[in-house]
């Protein structure tokens, strides 16, 4: 009888499969642990040996007799790792073919059938992977029991972290305290320290604590829903690593969801793939049709020339849904029977999401306000444009330029879908007709100088998608702030700035984490456009109008902050600059007479640090 044997040596346990030339198991066999960083080299040869005597034994095989044998073990990658792996196989089993490989390539050969594709295994560690057609990889992730993220060691450490928090009155309540302190027959959070530096603590051990932690976040608890949200987001960032580096502009890319914790706790398997559906639109999401072990094996019997058929992995994706922000949110199920507290307590778990996810887009804010305000140093203008809520926080934004930086109303523009009326009532199907949009962007007579800032949630409003496209044909620089791809906003802007922040906590409800992205967005938009523009000096609003007393004291403190003096300085020096804040400070620091700062502000374009060093 042909056969070839598979072995995956995990850092919980180790198990072996004999497949003959059709891809039929015949046995299988399983030991403890056989990761070599966690139970050393021996260890692994000892658990390895076992598990493939048990699998032999099964199928009624004698082991050196197979065609060849794949070793599929975590961490193993090094080119030294794999020879010392290959040694130990040698000393098992002289004359069989051996080959030594990272146990993700073996979880997604028997996830997908093919070695193609993605796979992200959450066991008690972790690991995203992928390999393309030409047999390229990358991995993210996979950095050991230590360091990972989302993994099940990684969650239960979290979680004990939280029981000890509730024990010292530092953080929410949780009913983790509860949970945690019964799994382990203990009575108090303190009592978890010594528990878990025992000096015969396994990482298996504490791993055992993540289901715990999974169970109460489907109850809605904040806390736990707060590490489990965390670490799915943080799971699907490292998916969207391999794939941007893989499969780069593939329409779509499979990949098979593996390891204990995702297979086991359907709860986290739906909050990672929402995460990954959320930050990698194109992924195709699978169980797994086979384990590692036959994973393993299937690639022995590619060594020796033998190709087997692929085979159809179950899906877990429809044919067609809606895009994410329009999708039901699986934190907040059954919302409507949580208690008050759980519902403020999801939805503050939901806006750390959104902030989270702004913070993946940093790099695309910092090139948008590079380009802005380039052009407005030229005399461009800032303009936004919206429809509902997304209208109305572009109207707030560009509202409270002038007075916090001096600059004219006509200088950062918000335009809403329907006109003002709109900022208080509702105006329906004024978002759905684009030429509108064209017109108001023609209306202002938009130029080459110009930014014009489309925002929208779901990143196709008709009517932001109309003013972009008038926008572009004159010239001006067209920014999207959208929180859904694919989207027709990202196909028409130069610059999209799209934090994608998920379902949100009311499906569809995009005044929620929507809004809150894209308020964070504009805020930085604005914000640092001005300082670019020297409407800043140090961390200071030196542009400030001073309309009212409560402006024209924080006008005397600034002064104050900016050089050094007492009120009574700053008040003289201000009157003597006719209240010019600016004029002040340059005056009061290089010791000039305020005709002479003026001038120095003048050369430098209005930037304090250059006209003192001027």
């Amino acid at each position: 009888m042909d056969f070839v044997i598979g072995v995956d040596g995990g850092a919980t346990k180790t198990a072996a499969v004999i497949l003959d030339r059709e891809g039929h198991v015949l046995g299988r066999g399983q030991s403890a642990a056989a990761n070599p960083f966690v139970v050393g080299w021996e260890g692994a040869r000892e658990a390895i040996l076992a598990a493939v005597t048990a699998a032999a034994r099964d199928a009624g095989v004698q082991v050196d007799r197979a065609q060849a044998m794949t070793w599929a073990l975590g961490g193993v990658e090094r080119p030294a790792e794999r020879q010392k792996a290959l040694a130990l196989a040698q000393t098992m089993v002289p004359g069989v073919p051996v080959r030594v490989e990272n146990d993700a390539l073996a979880a997604l050969v028997g996830g997908l059938g093919v070695p193609r594709g993605m796979v992200l295994i959450a066991g008690t560690g972790m690991i995203a992977y992928g390999r393309g057609e030409d047999g390229t990889s990358a991995r993210a992730g996979g950095w050991g029991y230590a360091l990972d993220v989302g993994s099940a060691h990684a969650l239960a450490l979290a979680g004990l972290r939280a029981v000890l928090r509730d024990g010292e009155g530092s953080d929410l309540p949780t009913r983790l305290r509860t949970l945690l302190l019964r799994a382990l027959d203990l009575e108090q959070p303190n009592q978890v320290i010594p528990w878990l530096y025992a000096a015969d603590r396994s990482h298996a051990e504490v791993a055992a604590l993540a289901p715990w932690v999974v169970r109460a976040a489907a109850e809605g608890d904040t806390v736990a829903a707060d590490l489990v949200a965390e670490a799915a987001d943080v799971l699907a960032a490292l998916v969207a690593s391999v794939a941007r580096r893989l499969f780069p502009g593939e329409e779509d890319v499979p990949l098979v969801l593996s390891g204990g914790l995702l297979l086991g706790e359907p709860f986290y398997r739906d909050a990672v793939a929402q995460s990954i559906r959320t930050q990698v639109p194109r992924a195709r999401l699978f169980l797994p049709y086979a384990d590692a072990a036959v994973g393993a094996a299937r690639l022995a019997w590619e060594m020796v020339g033998q190709t087997l058929e692929p085979y159809p992995a179950p899906s877990l994706d429809r044919e067609e849904g809606p895009w994410a922000s329009e999708s039901r949110n699986v934190f907040t199920r059954e919302l409507d029977r949580r208690s008050d507290e759980q519902v403020v307590g999801l939805m503050h778990v939901e806006d750390r999401r959104a902030v989270r996810a702004v913070r993946a887009v940093l790099p695309d804010i910092a090139r948008a306000v590079d380009a802005i305000a380039a052009r407005m140093a030229q005399g461009g203008r800032l303009i936004y444009v919206g429809a509902g809520t997304s209208g109305r926080l572009g109207v707030l934004d560009a509202s409270e330029c002038p007075p916090t930086f001096g600059v004219d109303p006509d200088v950062v523009v918000g335009v809403i879908a329907g006109g003002d009326v709109a900022l208080r009532r509702a105006v329906e199907g004024a978002e759905d007709v684009a030429e509108d949009g064209a017109r108001a962007v023609a209306d202002l007579n938009v130029g080459p100088l110009d930014t014009v800032v489309g925002i929208t949630a779901s990143g196709r409003t008709p009517y932001v998608l109309g003013a972009l496209e008038e926008a572009r044909r004159r010239g001006a620089l067209t920014v999207g702030v959208i929180c859904n791809l694919p989207a027709p906003v990202a196909d028409l802007a130069e610059i999209t700035i799209a934090p994608l922040v998920g379902p949100e906590v009311i499906t569809g409800s995009t005044r929620l984490k929507a809004g809150t992205a894209q308020k964070l967005v504009l805020n930085m938009l604005s914000t640092a456009t001005m300082i670019r523009l020297g409407k800043v000096y140090d961390n200071l609003m030196v542009d400030v109008q001073q309309d009212n007393e409560k402006l024209r004291a924080r006008a005397r403190r600034i002064v104050m902050e900016a050089t050094g003096v007492d009120v009574e300085t700053a008040a003289s020096a201000l009157q003597q600059s006719g209240g010019d804040v600016k004029v002040a400070i340059v005056s009061l620091l290089t010791q000039r007479p305020p005709g002479e700062a003026r001038e120095r502000l003048l050369r430098s374009g209005g930037r304090i640090r250059e006209a003192i060093h001027s």
